[in-house]
């Protein structure tokens, strides 16, 4: 097998799982989004609050205005004086003056806490500022320029907005406070949305789980748009698979009883006939194989329950002038986690290789220990010990060219490396032949 490493992807998101990665997304641009509305909305209520006492102002800049002007004409004007003794109320944190070109000046009474501009303005001519009072206390202040028979006023009006601030401060944690619980919704529907979208590619996912279990041969195709293509090439590759798995077997079947015939005739000639009794041989061998590895769909789960007595009255038939009792110790119900193509051969094989050289008795046993553990042991003549040697060197290959229990072992070995298990040999202590142990890891590869 090829160890050759992946390339490394530059996509952050792809080895995590993309409910996930969606979630993540989202989540992060709500938070923006919703930053972005507390902040808006904080800045338009203060905006507002603040255009609206401004106006508030200037309609009392426009009041103090008239009123200034009566008391200029006439001091002793009832209307004028009353007005402008209204803004002279204490402890209201509003703040006037008003100075007109023929230098007269009116002030508020607590206009001497605070210096308010004196500056003149043309008529006409507004402005708004805030600043800070003596005591800290936030101010807004609105001026204006006026002008009445041939005189002209400036005004300048100031209100504390203290209590307008305290309350925007509670209304920014309140609106945050909102914003946080509208998050919260907005991420549990969105998630409630993504497990509603992403149910077809769990279904996907299960189906995939299904084939490698050999339950179904294809993944359903009512799967959103965009990866309908992905899985309708996914279910046309396994067709094929499984058409030239077919084709395969059929051919090898068709090959080797072709050649039997005309093997046969030059058997009976004599001149030639070892090496066409060596060729029948390994005929015989393909037809087994063939024949042991079954029909079944070549990701489909081996039910060692269920198929080992057809397999071994399949072996007796096929060694009908011997009688072996082939003896099997695995656990009820035991399936396994392989694919069945792969670990029928390789029992088979085994089991095949056991009845050939025993005597009367062959003994398969199945145990989960460190993995699954396979052995198969037989009451034959076994094999001596410079053999078996020879045999569990690492790296020993087996040639099937050579008669006794090296044929099919190749087979069996390379089934057991590609599932990067171990094959192992020994005297068997039961019956006294040998003794073949395969451990593979239980997970499937």
């Amino acid at each position: 097998m090829s160890s050759k490493k992946a390339p490394t992807s530059v996509w952050p998101f792809q080895r995590r799982s993309l409910e996930r990665s969606l979630q993540s997304s989202l989540v992060i641009s709500f938070l923006a989004l919703m930053f972005v509305f507390w902040w808006g909305g904080t800045l338009t209520s203060r905006l507002l609050a603040e255009s609206a006492v401004y106006a508030r102002l200037a309609k009392e800049g426009h009041a103090l205005f008239h009123s200034a002007a009566v008391l200029v004409d006439a001091p002793n004007s009832v209307n004028g004086s009353q007005h402008i003794a209204h803004h002279n109320q204490p402890l209201l944190g509003r703040y006037y003056r008003i100075d007109s070109a023929e230098q007269n000046v009116f002030l508020s009474a607590s206009s001497s806490q605070i210096d308010l501009p004196s500056g003149p303005l043309q008529p006409g001519q507004q402005k708004r500022l805030s600043f800070t009072g003596a005591s800290g206390e936030p101010l807004l202040m609105w001026r204006g320029g006026f002008q009445a028979d041939g005189d002209t006023f400036t005004v300048t009006v100031a209100e504390d907005v203290s209590q307008i601030q305290e309350r925007w401060q509670a209304f920014r944690v309140l609106f945050a406070v909102l914003s946080a619980l509208l998050l919260v919704a907005l991420v549990l529907v969105q998630s409630l949305v993504l497990r509603h979208l992403l149910a077809p590619v769990d279904a996907l996912r299960e189906d995939l789980k299904r084939i490698e279990r050999g339950e179904i041969k294809s993944v359903a195709e009512n799967v959103p748009a965009e990866i309908a293509p992905m899985v309708q090439e996914f279910n046309r590759l396994l067709a094929r698979f499984e058409q030239r798995l077919r084709q395969s077997r059929n051919a090898a079947g068709n090959l080797a009883h072709a050649l039997k015939g005309p093997l046969n005739l030059l058997m009976r000639g004599g001149e030639g006939s070892q090496h066409a009794e060596r060729i029948a041989q390994l005929i015989d061998s393909e037809l087994k194989r063939a024949r042991l590895a079954g029909s079944g769909s070549a990701t489909q789960r081996l039910n060692l329950s269920d198929e080992l007595p057809a397999l071994c009255g399949l072996l007796q038939q096929v060694y009908a002038d011997k009688t072996v009792d082939i003896r099997y110790n695995v656990p009820d119900d035991f399936e396994w986690p392989h694919d069945r193509q792969d670990m029928l051969e390789m029992i088979g094989n085994l089991l095949d290789n056991a009845v050939k050289w025993a005597e009367g008795v062959v003994l398969l046993t199945v145990r989960r220990v460190d993995g699954i553990r396979l052995e198969v042991e037989d009451d034959g003549p076994g094999v001596s010990a410079e053999k078996l040697r020879q045999l569990t060197l690492r790296g020993a290959r087996f040639d099937e060219s050579v008669a006794g229990h090296g044929l099919g072992l190749s087979i069996v070995k390379d089934i057991v490396d590609s599932y990067q298990g171990s094959l192992t040999f020994s005297h068997s202590q039961r019956l006294g032949g040998l003794s073949v142990t395969v451990l593979l890891n239980s997970n499937a590869s």
